[in-house]
């Protein structure tokens, strides 16, 4: 970046206002006068101690002048008052050097002194016409004596004379330094002043580049550096890599630790970032937990993995913020210029494209862009203008699989799970849209439309006679974290009609790892409710007896990971022995996803687990179909007790 200090002293000084020159100008035509009052007081003493009662009296005549123009200039009329001053110590100046001595009188000393004051606190067409009239009054009197019209008498220079002319310089000399001081003065305050606004464009200048929070170069910054370094790679027949840095999962620091951790983070990532790079490279941040490298003169490819496994193992390494160790990855989309092309935000979407492939990959790591790349994106972009079509089209359906009490064999409830049949597609699975419906936006309005249309069918179920029936809906984090999904429970369960012990909310363990007091009294109420609260895929996460408690939860879903195999794995039996073990001592009721034959149902009940769901008993089916079920009770039995 350019230094600044050559275009700061170009810069010109800023004038004062109106208001601000009105209120100078009185102020000096003020301590003027008063200067002007007090000699003209002491002379006119002077002249009547040797008995010249003519003099005395046109000075006194003068200094009441003077004290009225004060008046006239002080009650809003300054510059009749100042016209009035100057012209009446012109005229009387004029009028002693008639009278007296001509050119050789002391009154011609007053002439410079009132030029001086007409420029400072009057107009400049008052100072040329006293220019002229002191002209004119000065080539009169040389006239008229050089051809004895008129004959001034000169006198002999006596003490008289010498205090006059003392008096005349005093006050001359009193004025031009008063002037001369304000003036400094007034410079240097316009010079301060001057300074403190070249400073706040500055900092303006500064801000409007660079991020405020890590004073990293911003995104405008960074477009700018990249044009000047793709002109420089033209010219040195080398490469510039752009490399697009997302933390993995960093929301967590700001839900655990508050958002000034979080901002604490992000500067320690920042200062971490700038000790791993080149002098040559740019480290930008465009906003969240987003920054980008901007790296030059790379010939050959290897350099550029070698930047990015530094970057990688740069802030792999633990972070200490407010006591708390943080150790975090990060995803690293890369695209290179020219091979990508020479557009700074062609280059950052592929950069991007690019990091979240490195995401769906498993994160922690970097990939470069390819045109696969582009096209998967285009597709992605594409199925999510689908869904959003998808959401007012009703081509989305529930299917529901049932829960089966494995003592009794009966059924007992249903999991309503999502369905897209697309137009042109097919039938999509949730694992492919529902996460594009969280990065789109639109897994709120998705949530809300699943939970509204199985409690309705939950409710038919009810009129048809099949009460014991309660229907389990999947929640996303999203969903719980924006503020009123609870409401949105109360108006589904009012609307329909169900009662809240039929509803079964479903989440996943990693949501309760989230401490924030909100989500605690989210839940609260809609146990509240008597909505029944069930982890999800239990055994696969974080999860801990401290969590369950916090949360008051009532329900365990033993991950089908664990449940397929039990008959084929002593340690996965284990696990899921102890995990129906600690649930029945915490009053939790278990149940087990992923039965697919009978011998695991088998197990399954004689290790006392409740309830079980899966192939075995029917696929996720139709309403309809599922109707048929309840109706037929065509579901293969466990065997009783």
């Amino acid at each position: 970046m350019s230094d600044n200090s050559s275009t700061t002293s170009s810069r010109p000084l800023k004038p004062l206002s109106a208001d601000q020159a009105l209120v100078f100008k009185l102020d000096k035509l003020r301590q003027i006068l008063i200067a002007s009052e007090f000699c003209l007081m002491v002379v006119m003493v002077q002249r009547l101690l040797i008995g010249s009662w003519q003099t005395a009296t046109i000075l006194g005549v003068l200094a009441l002048v003077l004290a009225i123009c004060y008046y006239v200039a002080k009650y809003g009329r300054l510059q009749v008052g100042a016209a009035l001053f100057l012209t009446s110590l012109t005229i009387t100046s004029s009028y002693f050097m008639w009278t007296y001595g001509g050119l050789g009188d002391e009154a011609l000393l007053v002439f410079p002194a009132i030029l001086l004051f007409s420029a400072v606190i009057a107009s400049y067409g008052l100072l040329v016409l006293l220019l002229l009239y002191m002209l004119a009054t000065v080539m009169l009197l040389g006239y008229v004596n050089e051809y004895n019209l008129y004959t001034n008498v000169i006198q002999e220079t006596s003490l008289s004379s010498a205090f006059l002319t003392s008096a005349i310089l005093i006050i001359v000399s009193f004025s031009v330094w008063l002037l001369s001081r304000d003036l400094r003065n007034l410079l240097e305050k316009l010079s301060y002043e001057n300074l403190k606004v070249m400073q706040s464009e500055d900092e303006i200048l500064r801000l409007y580049n660079h991020d405020p929070l890590t004073n990293l170069p911003n995104r405008r910054l960074a477009k700018e550096l990249f044009d000047k370094s793709v002109a420089l790679a033209h010219r040195e027949n080398s490469k510039i890599a752009l490399i697009f840095l997302d933390l993995d999962h960093f929301k967590a620091i700001n839900d655990s630790l508050g958002h000034a951790s979080g901002d604490e983070f992000l500067k320690k990532v920042a200062e971490r970032l700038c000790s791993v790079l080149r002098e040559s490279d740019t480290v930008c941040r465009f906003g969240g937990d987003e920054f980008v490298v901007l790296s030059q003169s790379f010939e050959k490819d290897a350099q550029i993995h070698q930047l990015a496994q530094r970057i990688l193992q740069g802030i792999a390494r633990p972070f200490f913020i407010n006591g708390n160790e943080l150790i975090v990855s990060g995803s690293i989309g890369i695209a290179l210029a020219p091979n990508d092309g020479d557009c700074f935000d062609d280059l950052c979407q592929k950069a991007d494209t690019a990091m979240y492939s490195c995401k769906d990959k498993g994160r922690n790591n970097y990939c470069f862009y390819n045109q696969d790349m582009n096209q998967s994106e285009m597709e992605v972009l594409q199925l999510t203008q689908d869904l959003r079509q998808a959401l007012v089209s009703e081509q989305l359906c529930l299917h529901y699989q049932p829960k089966v009490n494995l003592q009794s064999g009966e059924i007992v409830g249903a999991e309503a799970l999502i369905r897209w049949h697309h137009p042109q597609r097919g039938w999509i699975s949730p694992v492919d849209f529902i996460p594009l419906a969280e990065r789109a936006g639109l897994i709120i309005e998705l949530g809300r439309w699943v939970l509204e249309t199985a409690v309705i069918q939950c409710k038919r179920w009810h009129e048809m006679g099949y009460k014991q029936l309660s229907i389990s809906v999947n929640v996303s984090a999203i969903q719980l974290r924006r503020g009123d999904f609870e409401v949105q429970v109360q108006e589904a369960l009012r609307q329909a009609g169900l009662p809240g012990t039929s509803l079964i909310l479903e989440l996943t363990e990693s949501l309760l790892l989230d401490v924030q007091p909100s989500l605690q009294l989210c839940l609260q109420k809609l146990r509240q409710q008597g909505v029944i609260l069930a982890i999800d895929d239990f055994g696969t996460g974080y999860c801990n007896l401290g969590y369950l408690q916090r949360f008051d939860v009532n329900m365990l879903k033993i991950d089908r990971s664990f449940v397929s195999k039990i008959n084929h794995s002593n340690q996965d039996k284990a696990i899921v022995k102890a995990i129906i073990q600690m649930a029945h001592s915490l009053n939790l009721e278990v149940v087990a996803e992923g039965v697919e034959s009978l011998d695991v149902a088998e197990q399954l009940r004689e290790l006392e687990c409740e309830k079980g769901q899966g192939f075995y008993w029917s696929r996720p089916c139709e309403a309809l179909t599922f109707l048929e079920l309840l109706q037929t009770s065509q579901i293969p039995q466990t065997h009783s007790s």
